[in-house]
């Protein structure tokens, strides 16, 4: 799918941290489709087998690494084993196809898992009777931690653009604000949620690093897919009001991912797609997926795909499907 992440690699908005050092390079991070070849030292795969991935940004777009950067846009891409896990025969391949490079993220900064902060730190350890509060819940990442935190037990908000409060609503959350009528940080201050899920980057400033602390109870944490220098420039550790702020990517690691996929088999796990573009379609697909108005997932398909999702849907599941 399109994801932000990929506009940010794109127009240079990751170039202090993620620069791409050969062009032209190929975007896209995730994609679902059949093994066409494997490589020397393959040990869980074969030819043919369904598969979805996640090419990663610390693992593709890194100075030494030995695929990459990004790729999954194309006909083809080449990933490690440890980054790929199995579909199921009964899931489509264009309801994982989206998963990965989201799934991980919400999961880690939710559960930990695999994952940490950019400082190496432990990430959320939600479990029943947490309050969590998830900034951007109609988002890729966002409308996924709303559905783990609701299965986890948690006591579950999150902001939204008007048009999609009453599906997070449908999703499970407990308390929906729709963040064009509703300053969260003044209505809830004072009620002590334990984690904060920023995935619209919104603490940029002192003034909102504060404001989020009030919200969240004393040794809390906010965590943030977005923000990367404003919170490394805190430091190790970094608190504001004894509470803690950090930064996270998400780490591939397929044991995470296997997790993630038989969610999605079990039917507890949702990974809704918003529209289904072909190839042709990318820039569409890629504004669509930074103005933040969509439900979940913009995929993109290697066919010629209808923008009406069930359609797409169909057709997608019979070929590779970038997604994130």
């Amino acid at each position: 799918a399109a994801d932000p992440a990929d506009v940010e690699l794109i127009t240079g908005g990751y170039k202090h941290i993620f620069p791409i050092h050969s062009f032209p390079f190929v975007p896209g991070f995730d994609a679902a489709g059949e093994v066409a070849a494997l490589g020397p030292g393959c040990s869980k795969l074969q030819v043919g087998d369904r598969v979805v991935l996640c090419l990663g940004l610390l693992e593709s777009c890194c100075s030494d690494g030995s695929f990459g950067p990004a790729g999954a846009f194309a006909e083809y891409c080449v990933c490690p084993e440890g980054q790929i896990s199995k579909v199921p025969k009964d899931v489509m391949l264009s309801e994982v196809a989206g998963l990965p490079l989201a799934g991980l993220t919400a999961y880690q900064a939710l559960f930990t898992g695999s994952g940490s902060s950019t400082q190496g730190e432990a990430l959320g350890t939600v479990s029943k009777g947490d309050k969590v509060l998830v900034l951007g819940g109609n988002r890729g990442p966002g409308h996924l931690a709303v559905q783990m935190a609701v299965r986890k037990g948690a006591d579950v908000t999150t902001t939204v653009p008007p048009s999609c409060v009453d599906w997070l609503c449908d999703l499970g959350a407990n308390r929906v604000f729709n963040f064009r009528e509703a300053d969260w940080a003044e209505h809830l201050q004072g009620e002590d949620f334990d984690l904060i899920l920023d995935f619209v980057g919104w603490a940029t400033t002192s003034e909102e690093m504060d404001r989020a602390a009030w919200v969240l109870k004393p040794g809390g944490q906010y965590i943030s897919n977005s923000n990367y220098e404003a919170f490394n420039a805190l430091g190790l550790g970094a608190t504001r009001r004894g509470r803690f702020f950090k930064a996270m990517l998400p780490k591939v690691d397929s044991e995470d991912l296997d997790l993630l996929v038989a969610w999605v088999d079990a039917g507890s796990l949702n990974v809704v797609t918003d529209q289904v573009c072909p190839f042709s379609s990318l820039r569409h697909a890629l504004r669509e997926s930074v103005a933040g108005q969509c439900r979940g997932k913009v995929l993109l398909c290697q066919r010629d795909a209808s923008l009406d999702v069930g359609r797409g849907q169909a057709r997608a599941s019979e070929a590779a499907i970038g997604g994130a």
